[in-house]
């Protein structure tokens, strides 16, 4: 840390979770592949023994024997000394793919399928025990904390949680845990019901919560407020898509390839509301003020081009998806 006379060496390093703390990593892990011996063909693609996948400071490193697998450990472990890092002991573990490990918040293994794979195993990426245990404490902390406030604000508090999980683990094998959820789900709602209205019978308690409440889906079990028209989502309604491989040699710092990376960003439409997924593709996905992509990992808000005082609807075409910058920027002129 400087100030104006003298330099003083801190001993603690950026706070976890700090914005630039994955940044940080990056570069500091520059050159692991390198160091591990990872072979890389004229098109960018892993071709050799060896493959690294890492985010930030996550890593999983593949080998094909568990002597290359402790071999490697001992390449990291010298290779990071050097840098002033070290492996952490508890997540440090050698495993075989068909026991399976976590990484990320899924479960990645090797399942034997005999009757489908010339190898006789399938390799399957689930979102992990944890994760779901974790999304479950999350839900049942929300539905506890609701009891005693209305149907429409138990909702918003839910909807934004539930789209957040599915969206991420969507990319998976993730159907039948989300049918589990919902499941789930319908216990913790009837619970609700039943504490709010603890006199009146079952089926009073149907047609007021329940009933056909989304109308792009034939379902009769949508939990919802009936008098504003709100709903609870359910996790089965997010389809399963696949993640999208980059290319090897894709690199989004070079220009030849900006309408690549541009149509890729797409993909995170899918992130949003259906109502605002239809404002983003009437915009062409692009930010109306800096007329850069809507996905470049800032926060996103809805603009009323004629403000609500001057009497603007909340109409599609009143309505604009900006950056929270911009959104600013807007007002203050």
């Amino acid at each position: 840390m400087w100030t104006r006379k003298s330099f003083t060496k801190l001993k603690r390093g950026t706070p976890q979770g700090g914005v630039i703390s994955p940044l940080l990593a990056n570069i500091a892990l520059h050159g692991m592949e390198k160091a591990l011996g990872v072979k890389f063909n004229i098109d960018g693609e892993i071709c050799g023994p060896r493959a690294v996948v890492r985010y930030a400071d996550d890593f999983v490193v593949f080998c094909e024997s568990k002597e290359d697998a402790e071999q490697a450990e001992i390449t990291l472990k010298e290779w990071l000394s050097k840098r002033g890092l070290s492996l952490s002991q508890e997540k440090t573990r050698i495993t075989h793919l068909t026991q399976g490990f976590d990484f990320l918040g899924f479960n990645i293994r090797h399942y034997k399928a005999p009757q489908t794979s010339k190898s006789g195993y399938k390799l399957l990426i689930k979102p992990s025990k944890e994760s779901v245990k974790a999304i479950r404490k999350k839900l049942r902390e929300e539905w506890v904390q609701g009891l005693g406030s209305n149907v429409t604000a138990q909702i918003t508090r839910l909807n934004p949680i539930i789209r957040g999980w599915a969206n991420y683990f969507r990319i998976g094998v993730a159907k039948v845990i989300f049918n589990k959820l919902d499941a789930w789900m319908f216990h913790r709602a009837f619970r609700y019901a039943s504490r709010t209205h603890p006199n009146k019978p079952w089926h009073w308690k149907q047609k007021r919560y329940w009933g056909r409440m989304n109308l792009a889906r034939k379902d009769n079990w949508v939990f919802g407020d009936k008098r504003t028209g709100g709903f609870l989502l359910k996790f089965a309604w997010f389809d399963i898509q696949r993640h999208a491989l980059v290319p090897g040699t894709h690199s989004p710092d070079n220009p030849s390839l900006w309408e690549y990376w541009q149509d890729r960003k797409k993909i995170h439409v899918r992130n949003l509301p259906p109502s605002e997924q239809r404002i983003a593709k009437n915009q062409k996905y692009v930010c109306e003020v800096c007329r850069e992509s809507l996905f470049n990992g800032e926060e996103l808000h809805t603009h009323h081009v004629k403000p609500k005082k001057d009497g603007g609807k909340d109409t599609y075409r009143n309505l604009k998806l900006v950056h929270l910058y911009c959104h600013q920027q807007i007002h203050k002129q």
